[in-house]
């Protein structure tokens, strides 16, 4: 009976502690307010960008990936030559593809945006890859990704980094 007692007071005395553990708001995954990040990113009369994301790092890890869907509103084909950013030494366009039933990867020195049309950035295709990386990247962060148009034209895009998935 002594026994007993003493387990239901243990067990009660922590009750209230993990009700309010659960009542606690969980802010770890929500994405701060004070960034400029937003699913649909307007550049110009020509280009938009939607859904503009990086991939989380795990420790140690020096490369990441990003990747979107960017639209094409004008009559003319646009070329991107290039990209940089600040959170990694080297910026570069890459395609994934099938080689001997194996998965490779390899640069794209430009990437063509057709007339009307879209490309989409994703992990099985096109995609940004970052190379160096500086530090390591975080669920929630936001990075900004500066495109390099044929044309010498430059542009901003904000990209939200991911959380890494659990398998």
């Amino acid at each position: 009976m002594k026994k007993s007692s003493l387990y239901l007071a243990l067990l009660l005395s922590c009750f209230p502690a993990a009700v309010f553990a659960i009542e606690m708001p969980h802010t770890e995954h929500q994405p701060p307010a004070q960034h400029d990040y937003t699913n649909i990113q307007q550049i110009n009369a020509a280009l938009t960008v939607e859904n503009a994301t990086a991939k989380a790092t795990i420790p140690g890890a020096k490369v990441s990936s990003g990747y979107m869907k960017i639209i094409n509103n004008s009559d003319k084909a646009i070329t991107l030559t290039g990209a940089t950013t600040a959170i990694a030494k080297h910026t570069e366009f890459h395609r994934m593809f099938m080689r001997d039933s194996k998965m490779a990867m390899r640069k794209v020195d430009a990437l063509e945006i057709p007339a009307k049309g879209s490309v989409t950035l994703a992990s099985n295709g096109y995609h940004l890859m970052f190379m160096g990386v500086k530090n390591a990247l975080k669920a929630d962060q936001v990075i900004t990704v500066r495109m390099q148009q044929a044309d010498g034209e430059q542009f901003d895009v904000q990209l939200l980094v991911m959380p890494l998935k659990k398998h």
